[in-house]
């Protein structure tokens, strides 16, 4: 199904179009200020990276650690806690020597920008929803980011994940402020 004969009402789920146009602006502002913060600011932005990562997986693997003893009947019980602890360490030690872990996520981040940004060029290009080239678009500056970060690598480890990160944010956000605008045009056309 092309763009043009896509009504509002199944863009939207049947849900008001303008309440998703809101929130849809609201994602794109706040990525476009992120996304800027993170450049200006992208030591910072690497190492706070590094540590809301860290964070996030010491307290998964905290969490899988005290469920774990809520199954400690079941048969996979040793490999489920076992996993747990390995999040919870490696969590904490980024938590603990982020600029050591940055030279680690680096190479982490260039295979996500890279696989996440083929899977949004060519996902946008086979569904053609609204404004799909401003995806496409994204996707590929997703690709260039992680190709770049792969050749800069260990060096480009104190700075570049957070312009990265930054450039990504500021291109998604505009694909959603362009894709916010696609479904004003729906309603007004389809009205």
């Amino acid at each position: 199904m092309s763009s043009q004969t896509m009504s509002a009402a199944l863009f939207t789920g049947g849900e008001n179009d303008g309440n998703i146009r809101g929130w849809v602006i609201f994602a794109g502002v706040m990525s476009l200020v992120l996304g800027t913060a993170a450049i200006i600011y992208n030591g910072t932005a690497t190492v706070a990276s590094v540590l809301v990562f860290g964070a996030l997986l010491a307290i998964g693997g905290f969490a899988q650690i005290v469920s774990a003893f809520y199954v400690r009947y079941w048969s996979g019980f040793f490999l489920y806690l076992l996993d747990g602890i390995i999040r919870t360490t490696v969590g904490t030690l980024l938590v603990i020597y982020p600029t050591a872990g940055a030279e680690a996520l680096t190479l982490v981040l260039c295979f996500y920008f890279i696989a996440g940004g083929l899977f949004k060029t060519f996902a946008s290009i086979a569904l053609k929803f609204p404004s799909w080239g401003w995806s496409v678009a994204s996707g590929l500056v997703s690709v260039a980011l992680g190709v770049m970060l792969a050749m800069q690598w260990p060096a480009s480890s104190t700075w570049f994940i957070g312009f990265a990160v930054g450039l990504d944010l500021i291109v998604y956000g505009w694909a959603l402020l362009m894709l916010a605008s696609a479904i004003k045009k729906l309603k007004t056309a389809f009205a």
